[in-house]
């Protein structure tokens, strides 16, 4: 990944900017020079490609030991290969740590985001179920004096009291009969509702009736009448006489308490009916709490997993956005650094290449196997007779004697025998010249191409 990321185009040409080999008026005029066939292609672009490429072919990324990186950089200028070597480590420490802090902050920017959408849901979960308490605790059938174990009690109360407010009906059906039959009507009057003290009485007859039926509900049996509510009622019946008296004055003690106990019935079946709308609210209270009760213990439960769920995830992104600010801050420094420099790039002293003792022993074998085989060349090419066996085999014939060579006779052999050396000379001479030629193209091929002259210079 290393070796990938300093060979990488973004990365040398982070190099190139940084080191201003792009802006060198000698290379510029150099591609200016030669851009036949590269129409299309701008003269930047024409560099920073060659640039990349003659950079790629220098630098040399090896892993000596697990979790170590070697970053060598070859060139025929030690200068260049010093600078190019101390830039890219000093480039690459930077731009990791730049990608480092970039990503941790592209984390916290994303908890920061998350934070405020899973704060929004916790509150509005929390909400909904302190809605829920709410209304499971209105809902509690505690709050109500009707539950299971006195319903049954309840609906023979209100049997009770319907039979007892018919009765009231009946009675004051007769009263009123009576009274029409007296008067033609039944007499009205607006003081009664009027007055303030029969307004007291009713109020505590309501509230005596109340208490009762709480009482009742509570103990499950009849609760018999207190005397504070037969003294209420006796002093709203005499209240009511004494406004019928003032405003019938004309007629007789009978009609007068005729016409109170009507006024009197009437306030009595108003309490009976109070009663009854009280039981009858209970009740209903009670049907919907237990038709209720299922329903808002499944939300209860649904709302409260979600709150924790909610209250989970959103301190794991507070807790995020804290390490993203603390690993940040570390790497803003050198001791968040997982990759650092152990070992700064010097200058090279000598060479790493061509290696002197190698070609010298190259040489030495190169000479041999000339030697050789130039004897090997020129056996193979002297047809002359070295001994009697080599004529009898070659003649097929049986050799009867031999007549050496006269003086003069050495003469055609010896100027054979120039010829030869001269021509294997011209041919070592051609062969020499073209291993230098090819020494020499490799050698300007190891030439740093205008970089190493431009960090000289520099």
């Amino acid at each position: 990944m290393i070796q990938t990321k300093v060979k990488s185009r973004a990365f040398l040409e982070l190099i190139i900017k940084d080191l201003g080999l792009d802006r060198s008026p000698r290379i510029r005029k150099l591609f200016a020079n030669s851009s036949e066939g590269l129409n299309g292609v701008s003269l930047d672009e024409r560099i920073e490609r060659h640039l990349v490429e003659a950079l790629r072919e220098k630098i040399s990324v090896s892993s000596p030991t697990p979790g170590f990186f070697k970053i060598s950089v070859f060139d025929t200028d030690p200068i260049t290969s010093y600078v190019l070597a101390k830039k890219i480590s000093e480039k690459f420490i930077e731009t990791t740590r730049e990608a480092q802090i970039k990503g941790i902050r592209q984390a916290g920017a994303f908890s920061d985001e998350q934070l405020a959408i899973y704060k929004e849901k916790l509150e509005e979960s929390e909400k909904e179920l302190a809605r829920i308490k709410k209304e499971m605790m209105q809902s509690d059938i505690e709050s109500n004096p009707v539950n299971a174990s006195n319903l049954h009690y309840c609906e023979a109360l209100k049997r009770s009291l319907n039979a007892e407010i018919e009765r009231k009906n009946l009675s004051l059906k007769r009263l009123r009969e009576k009274l029409v039959a007296i008067f033609g009507l039944v007499p009205t009057t607006d003081k009664i509702a009027k007055d303030e003290s029969v307004k007291n009485s009713e109020r505590r007859l309501m509230a005596f009736g109340e208490e009762k039926l709480l009482s009742e509900l509570s103990e499950g049996r009849d609760v018999p009448d207190s005397e504070e509510f037969k003294k209420a009622t006796e002093s709203l019946r005499q209240r009511i006489m004494e406004i019928i008296r003032k405003e019938y004055g004309q007629f007789s003690p009978d009609l007068h308490s005729l016409i109170t106990e009507y006024f009197y019935q009437r306030y009595l079946l108003d309490y009976l009916k109070f009663q009854k709308n009280k039981l009858d609210s209970f009740t209903e209270q009670f049907n919907k709490n237990m038709e209720r009760k299922p329903y808002l213990e499944k939300e209860f439960n649904r709302v409260s997993h979600e709150v924790e769920t909610n209250r989970t995830i959103y301190q794991a992104f507070l807790e995020s956005k804290t390490s993203a600010q603390i690993s940040e801050a570390v790497q803003s420094t050198n001791l968040g650094m997982r990759i650092n420099i152990i070992e700064q790039p010097q200058k090279p002293l000598v060479p790493v290449k061509p290696n002197k003792i190698k070609i010298m022993l190259l040489a030495l074998i190169f000479a041999g196997a000339c030697g050789l085989a130039s004897i090997v060349a020129t056996e193979y090419f002297d047809d002359s007779f070295r001994s009697i066996e080599e004529v009898e085999k070659m003649m097929k014939l049986p050799v009867l004697g031999t007549v050496p060579k006269m003086a003069s006779g050495f003469e055609w052999e010896k100027k054979k025998r120039g010829r030869m050396i001269l021509i294997w000379t011209i041919g070592l001479v051609i062969f020499i010249g073209i291993i230098s030629g090819v020494l020499y193209v490799y050698s300007s091929h190891l030439k740093s191409a205008g970089i190493g002259i431009e960090l000289k210079d520099r």
